[in-house]
């Protein structure tokens, strides 16, 4: 009796070593010129909380995004321009994050985030600490669909759920 418990004990941890948990997501591995993501955010930062749905349109360097409230309540569209930064359509001598800062109380490096998605990175600066926890697919690959960025230093935490990602043509 003894020996049947041991050889079943055996055989039941063999089978699971052999399990693979870990599941293998392979990155496209070229971030497209230009592609569009929608989505939302959840945003915790100074101990209040937000969520906004977002629209992004990236072409090379530059990017189109709008940003819409709660409920619907509220939209801006911020651009990039080689001029600078637009909100509403109307140029401002800010930057991106000074405008997010001021405006909302908190920011996240946009720059990265095509790296973030395309190349599933999480190391995109000393200030964010990066969380990828589920992937969709995208063309024969996968990009990340739920990203979770904390900074370092500063009490901001964003959760990023992606609805839809798709190269521009």
């Amino acid at each position: 009796m003894k020996l049947l418990l041991t050889c079943c004990v055996f055989l039941f941890l063999q089978g699971c070593e052999t399990l693979n948990t870990q599941t293998k997501y392979n990155a496209p591995g070229v971030i497209p010129n230009a592609w569009f993501a929608k989505g939302r955010a959840s945003i915790l930062a100074n101990d209040s909380h937000q969520s906004i749905s977002f629209d992004i349109k990236f072409i090379n360097q530059e990017f189109e995004m709008v940003l819409v409230g709660a409920l619907g309540l509220g939209e801006v569209n911020l651009g990039s321009t080689v001029k600078g930064l637009l909100v509403d359509h109307v140029q401002t001598p800010l930057k991106l994050q000074q405008w997010m800062e001021q405006e909302l109380g908190w920011y996240f490096p946009l720059n990265t985030l095509p790296s973030i998605i395309f190349e599933h990175r999480s190391d995109i600066n000393d200030e964010w600490q990066v969380e990828i926890n589920k992937f969709m697919l995208y063309e024969g690959a996968s990009v990340a669909k739920m990203i979770i960025l904390q900074h370092q230093y500063k009490r901001i935490k964003i959760k990023l759920l992606l609805q839809e990602v798709n190269q521009l043509k």
